[in-house]
């Protein structure tokens, strides 16, 4: 350690710890960012696959804070001070391209992914003077006018301090909700973590069976015993263990209740009774063919075994011998192929993290402790979230950001 007493000491090297350093040490004071594993942002690295959706194109604050799951209005200054179109900026004036996809998702162009991110992050930070120590896990805290952090390297003095050290996601790569005995350490509250965006597993066998699958703009729907309680949209993937994809991930951000299925809707865009209609006048049309070789333009290749095991309807059947009981057995199923006894993904495979330290205790106009004078937090540490989307990292750059700066000009008064 280079100093006997930093101006900021930033724990947690992930997305929102960089961004933070990197905003605090740009004003000038001292920076040092403690990362408990051996390299920083081992979670960025896995985002979106390793493609990293860096944000999305929504343009007022507004409706962006309209589609966050909880204490959106928290949110608020966060977003105001460092929106979308700020991280686009942010990560285009540092030399690296972005690309809008589906509509409004931004990621890095071209070949770029999140390892590009990473680095544009790491460069930030330490450029503008930022210490990094990695391997240095911050195993207890305390306050006597300046914090006292105690690591395996040593112990670190700071005038403030910036909690960004994740939730419990994927707590292979570090995050496994460390940070959360250090803000109860201080006083802070933590609303009860739990696992969000998270695949689905079943042992359905044509599910499995249909690995490798990819679907787009498909419809889910969740039942609890058979009641209806989440619908969302999107893309979905069939995996070994069951389904997963911003569609999964977003109905498991709803999910509630025991004994739950999910229908899988292949034709979101029509209703029962019109696609009713449309198949019946093209097996009128074609009244010499298979019925599995008319159903092609419902589902893909792979998925046509599946949509007659599970309506029941011989697919040898020619179109002018289906009665029209059979084919509205179809399209049930067209509308909605059924994933029994489904089971939510826990941390070990979840996106991001519900709940964390209380919102109420944290200004949003600063991300400064409400308890504790020079504490600030920022990222996924924080008890707010979004769906898939860019959302979640967004939180990470705002917050980071405000949190970086408002740390910075705290630490010059004291």
């Amino acid at each position: 350690m280079k100093k006997d007493l930093y101006d900021i000491a930033v724990i947690g090297g992930g997305p929102a710890g960089l961004m933070s350093a990197g905003s605090a040490a740009e004003t000038g004071v001292s920076v040092i960012l403690l990362e408990k594993m051996n390299t920083c942002g081992r979670k960025l690295l896995i985002s979106g696959s390793g493609r990293c959706n860096i944000t999305n194109t929504i343009k007022t604050v507004k409706d962006f804070i309209n589609r966050l799951n909880v204490n959106n209005k928290f949110m608020y200054q966060a977003l105001n001070g460092f929106k979308p179109s700020d991280t686009v900026a942010f990560f285009n004036n540092m030399g690296l391209k972005t690309t809008v996809e589906r509509g409004f998702k931004v990621f890095p162009a071209g070949e770029a992914g999140s390892d590009d991110v990473l680095r544009v992050l790491m460069r930030y930070a330490v450029t503008n003077g930022t210490e990094i120590v990695c391997g240095a896990e911050v195993t207890e805290i305390s306050h006597d006018g300046v914090f006292h952090l105690k690591t395996p390297k040593g112990q670190i003095k700071a005038k403030c301090v910036i909690i960004s050290c994740g939730g419990m996601s994927y707590p292979k790569t570090g995050s496994a909700g460390g940070g959360y005995a250090l803000a109860e350490a201080l006083g802070h509250h933590v609303v009860k973590p739990a696992p969000a965006l998270v695949p689905v597993y079943t042992p359905d066998e044509w599910v499995k069976q249909a690995q490798g699958v990819s679907l787009r703009d498909i419809g889910l729907t969740l039942y609890s015993g058979g009641k209806k309680i989440a619908v969302s949209s999107g893309d979905l993937v069939f995996t070994d263990r069951g389904i997963s994809g911003p569609a999964v991930y977003d109905l498991s951000r709803k999910t509630s209740g025991t004994d739950l299925s999910i229908d899988i809707d292949l034709m979101p865009d029509m209703e029962f009774a019109g696609l009713d209609a449309e198949l019946e006048q093209k097996l009128k049309e074609n009244n010499k063919k298979l019925i599995r070789n008319i159903i092609d333009g419902y589902a893909v290749s792979a998925l046509i075994p599946a949509v007659f095991s599970l309506s029941g309807v011989d697919p040898e059947t020619r179109a002018s011998n289906l009665s029209g009981k059979d084919r509205k057995k179809l399209v049930s199923v067209i509308k909605g192929m059924r994933v029994n006894n489904v089971e939510f993904a826990g941390f070990e495979r979840a996106v991001v993290t519900a709940g964390g330290v209380d919102t109420k205790e944290i200004d949003g106009r600063t991300m400064q402790s409400s308890i504790v004078s020079g504490l600030f937090f920022a990222g996924e540490i924080i008890d707010t979230d979004g769906p898939t989307g860019g959302f979640n990292l967004q939180i990470c750059w705002s917050t980071g950001r405000l949190a970086g700066r408002n740390a910075a000009e705290k630490s010059k008064n004291i």
